[in-house]
């Protein structure tokens, strides 16, 4: 068992096993996009219905977000993480197996749980294993997670689509993610529960009454929305609308997902230097509106509206450095930080449960793809005056 012993030194290889967990868990998102048109023809499903099979794997956190974050409180952060893993890898084989799309419908619900479980839990094995010093910077790169493993997940799809379908896509995740789960048992650290006068309800009503974590959620529902919506539909419009081969779609994916680390990054490196989150995110929407204004206006060249999907993805990513590298500003104490990344992950499981079949259901009316700028804007605005309240939220607090 490794020695849990509170210590001044952040524990980075900790870290990085935690992060790693992440990426893969998130990778169950990245590898649907590009099989879209595999999986439609194999089990003769429509755009609507395929949009389902991306968003789905939302659902039960876009419900219970908040509740589950309670449970590394209750049965410790290293418990869930590996549940969250092996949870993954059970739904993984299934999905390999079946011939049934709504079999694979609900192996993607289950993936969501999965991934569900890493996300609540992981923060608080990093804030425990981080020094005062690095604990925005350690949450800052933890932020990093689900562009990263999109983007492993769409370029390893590019180069292996073609030769071993998506089954064999399946398979490799599944490997990686039990390889992680082996070593998160034998590695991470117990992290010591501190018991609550408060019931689990006492303590969840604790969190959920402080306006902060449900802006942040706010922020991150609209945010998920546009980044989940242009990620999932991308490589399809590349091919039916571009004429586009499925390898070059997804590798131009993959490089608008990539393009995400950066700004996350970049958001980290602003809050390491006096930023107020809500400012944070402000900048964020607003480079993210306009570059979809653009980028959904037909009358520009596919280069100029190609690079305003890289810029929106970029500035998009300054928003979840802020929000998470943040988030344990608003809990009433460490141990509760599940809890408020729970009511995050809720908001942003519900963007991205609704934001693909949302975008399906525009362009099947309307015909054309263009006709969804205006909800994509929109989302932008709802971030631009979220963030404003949550500023001078977080303005008053520190002059408390």
């Amino acid at each position: 068992m490794v020695d849990t012993t509170p210590q001044q030194a952040t524990r980075w290889s900790v870290i990085a096993l935690v992060i790693a967990s992440g990426i893969l868990a998130s990778a169950s998102m990245g590898k649907v996009p590009p099989s879209l048109d595999l999986l439609r023809g194999e089990f003769s499903i429509g755009l609507v219905f395929a949009g389902w099979i991306v968003s789905v794997f939302s659902a039960l956190a876009m419900a219970t977000g908040a509740g589950f974050g309670s449970l590394p409180d209750r049965f410790g952060s290293r418990t869930v993480i590996l549940g969250g893993l092996w949870i993954q890898v059970v739904a993984g084989i299934v999905a390999v197996i079946t011939s049934s799309a709504h079999l694979l419908l609900i192996t993607r619900l289950a993936e969501g749980v999965g991934f569900l479980a890493v996300a609540v839990a992981a923060p608080g094995i990093i804030v425990a294993v981080s020094s005062s010093r690095d604990r925005n910077w350690s949450l800052g790169l933890w932020s990093t997670y689900v562009p990263a493993g999109v983007t492993i997940a769409m370029v390893t799809a590019t180069f292996t689509l073609e030769s071993i379908g998506w089954r064999g896509l399946w398979l490799i995740f599944i490997a990686l993610v039990a390889v992680v789960a082996v070593a998160c048992a034998r590695l991470l650290p117990r992290i010591p529960q501190k018991p609550h006068k408060k019931s689990a309800a006492g303590n969840l009503f604790e969190v959920m009454k402080r306006p902060a974590p449900w802006l942040l959620a706010g922020c991150f529902a609209a945010y998920t929305l546009m980044w989940i919506s242009i990620m999932a539909w991308l490589p399809t419009y590349l091919i039916d609308q571009r004429g586009m081969t499925a390898g070059l779609a997804s590798l131009l994916t993959a490089a608008t997902v990539a393009s995400n680390v950066p700004g996350n990054l970049l958001g980290t490196w602003l809050l390491r230097h006096s930023w107020h989150g809500g400012s944070i995110v402000a900048l964020s929407a607003v480079v993210m509106g306009g570059s979809l204004f653009v980028a959904f206006d037909g009358s520009y060249s596919d280069g100029v509206r190609y690079g305003c999907c890289l810029l929106f993805s970029f500035s998009g990513g300054m928003l979840p450095a802020a929000i998470l590298g943040t988030s344990r500003l608003h809990a009433p104490d460490p141990e509760r930080i599940g809890v408020v990344n729970g009511i995050i992950i809720q908001g942003s499981h519900l963007g991205q449960f609704i934001g693909p079949p949302l975008i399906a259901g525009v362009v099947t009316l309307q015909g054309s793809w263009e006709s969804s700028r205006g909800l994509m804007v929109s989302a932008a605005l709802v971030i631009l005056m979220l963030s404003v309240l949550l500023y001078r939220l977080e303005r008053d607090q520190s002059l408390g």
